[in-house]
């Protein structure tokens, strides 16, 4: 009976943190974080930049991806504080902060990822990082959860086309 009642538990934990995992994914990593990765990848300033970290040493690359990591990451976790507290919009503005920050770290970290992957620490935690993602996208929770989602936004979108039909036949002529 113990038993039973932790599977379920853990089922539905699973079910709630892939469940987050995929929102995260479609809509803050796929919809802004995403784009403006690819934004940032190509303008002459990080072009410059680029150019520069390849011939700084591996201690520079390291804390100067840590350190916008690091803030970012506190950032993420300051903004749904104080948007609970009744600050929304700074709670929003707070989390498009952290965006841009872990933006750049990100890039950082793929313009230089030998030199990071060279220290053990941030290798270890890169590998134990992308095995539980995998993991994660083995389960089948999360296939259930990505079919839910992919027909919601299936459905979302057929809405949407619908609405404007009505708007355009009932509101412009």
């Amino acid at each position: 009976m113990f038993n039973k009642v932790l599977k379920r538990l853990f089922f539905y934990t699973q079910v709630v943190l892939i469940a987050l995992y995929l929102i995260f994914e479609e809509i803050v990593w796929d919809r802004f974080a995403k784009p403006l990765f690819r934004y940032i990848k190509y303008l002459k300033l990080f072009q410059k930049l680029e150019a520069l970290l390849n011939r700084a040493n591996r201690y520079v690359i390291l804390a100067l991806f840590l350190l916008p990591f690091v803030i970012g990451e506190l950032l993420g976790i300051l903004s749904p504080i104080v948007a609970v507290k009744g600050y929304v919009i700074l709670g929003v503005i707070l989390y498009v902060l952290k965006l841009l920050i872990v933006a750049f770290a990100f890039w950082l970290f793929k313009v230089e990822q030998e030199k990071l992957l060279s220290f053990k620490f941030v290798n270890y935690s890169y590998q134990k990082i992308l095995q539980f993602t995998n993991w994660i996208k083995t389960t089948q929770a999360f296939k259930t959860i990505k079919r839910l989602i992919e027909k919601a936004k299936v459905w979302v979108k057929l809405q949407y086309a619908n609405l404007k039909r009505v708007i355009r036949r009932y509101f412009i002529r």
